[in-house]
């Protein structure tokens, strides 16, 4: 049985907490503490699935309490609640929590974040595989400038304006959006030059997915593993999710479904910043696996460390809330036969994408080409389409 452990100073809240959640009370086995050191002595004691702690306490305070669970207990699903200034309070938060909510809670959207976090872990069931994911350092929390932006999407007046300025917090995301919407994916006439022109014409959805890649992207040490290529690893993402959205919309797929396949491309490696920062001499003989014996770079991860970028880039996704097509696709992108889902859908999108993007590589040493999931392909009548995806994306390069 899964177990969480509520914490908040004030009582009638977690009597609240306990009559709203008593539904799912043979699910889950939840303990309610008043405070941030009365928390921390039974997480001593007992293992936890999941920590959700009010902010604003006395004495040791929600802040100090999630920064002690973070380097205690990485492993664990850390979520933050308050109604005091949430949205100033949810942004001081993101590095220490996976997931922030507003007082009043809903019952069934922590209920939701709580079971899909968890069932998130059924992608990491084998016993090595659990044991590489709960020894990691660090399991980045949502970051801050991808929380501000959404905030400002969400609100009530919303405007393009005041997205470009939270854009323009960070030279290096303003850069990458210029670069992008001046690319041959979008065959402007013109040259974009600043921001705000930029996220008028990129859209909401896709500037998005910009953040969460570039703000994710930053937190990764390249002096840990010098021979870690992170440009090679973001041109390919970017160059998978400009695939994966033609592809998506060769197929007259739904606008939300273009659009996760975008973010889907973009993230679908992100995984191997998580293992690569984590472990980087682990990640080490995975490149050299990859040079010495052609092995695709999942089967060297799988060899060295039980468990491949793919579960542990859909574990951390899961986390951060997105959505579970992304995740589905992040999952699943080297085999998605293993997916339950028989439908075309932004999985679908990436598999292919990823595919082709890594087939217009040139061949390194002994490297090993990234095949096709023909069968899968075959199972949703789409194998007849591959050649003309090919070709159209191709001509989306030119």
């Amino acid at each position: 049985m899964r177990r969480v452990l509520f914490v908040d100073d004030m009582p009638e809240v977690l009597r609240m907490l306990q009559r709203t959640l008593d539904p799912i009370k043979g699910e889950w086995d939840m303990r309610f503490v008043e405070s941030a050191p009365d928390a921390l002595a039974v997480l001593e004691q007992d293992a936890f699935d999941v920590l959700a702690t009010d902010m604003i306490m006395p004495g040791m305070d929600g802040f100090q309490l999630l920064k002690e669970a973070k380097t205690r207990y990485p492993q664990m699903v850390r979520i933050a609640f308050s109604g005091q200034q949430g949205q100033n309070l949810g942004l001081r938060s993101t590095d220490l929590a996976h997931q922030f909510l507003e007082k009043p809670i809903d019952a069934q959207l922590l209920r939701s974040i709580m079971t899909r976090a968890c069932g998130l872990r059924v992608l990491l069931s084998d016993d090595n595989v659990r044991k590489i994911v709960t020894n990691l350092k660090n399991l980045p929390s949502l970051p801050a400038l991808y929380k501000e932006l959404m905030d400002e999407i969400h609100s009530g007046d919303a405007s393009l304006k005041k997205i470009a300025k939270i854009i323009s917090k960070d030279m290096a995301m303003v850069t990458k959006i210029l670069q992008l919407v001046n690319s041959a994916f979008f065959g402007l006439r013109t040259t974009v030059s600043n921001s705000e022109q930029a996220v008028a014409l990129l859209g909401s959805d896709t500037i998005r997915s910009l953040v969460l890649s570039m703000q994710a992207f930053s937190q990764f040490d390249a002096k840990a593993l010098p021979s870690f290529s992170l440009e090679a690893l973001w041109q390919h993402g970017l160059k998978t999710s400009g695939y994966a959205k033609a592809i998506a919309k060769e197929e007259r797929a739904p606008q939300t479904m273009i659009d996760d396949a975008f973010t889907a491309g973009l993230l679908h490696d992100i995984g191997m910043l998580v293992l690569a920062s984590n472990l980087p001499d682990g990640y080490q003989q995975v490149l050299g696996l990859q040079k010495d014996r052609g092995l695709l770079d999942w089967q060297a991860e799988q060899e060295v460390f039980g468990v491949t970028h793919a579960e542990v880039g859909a574990y951390l996704l899961g986390l951060w809330g997105v959505g579970e097509a992304i995740v589905e696709a992040v999952a699943y992108h080297h085999r998605p036969s293993a997916c339950d889902e028989l439908a075309f859908s932004p999985l679908t999108a990436v598999h292919v994408a990823n595919v082709l993007v890594e087939s217009e590589q040139p061949a390194g040493e002994g490297a090993t080409s990234l095949p096709i999931d023909e069968a899968y392909l075959t199972k949703l009548g789409k194998l007849d389409q591959l050649a003309a995806w090919k070709e159209m994306c191709a001509q989306e390069e030119q």
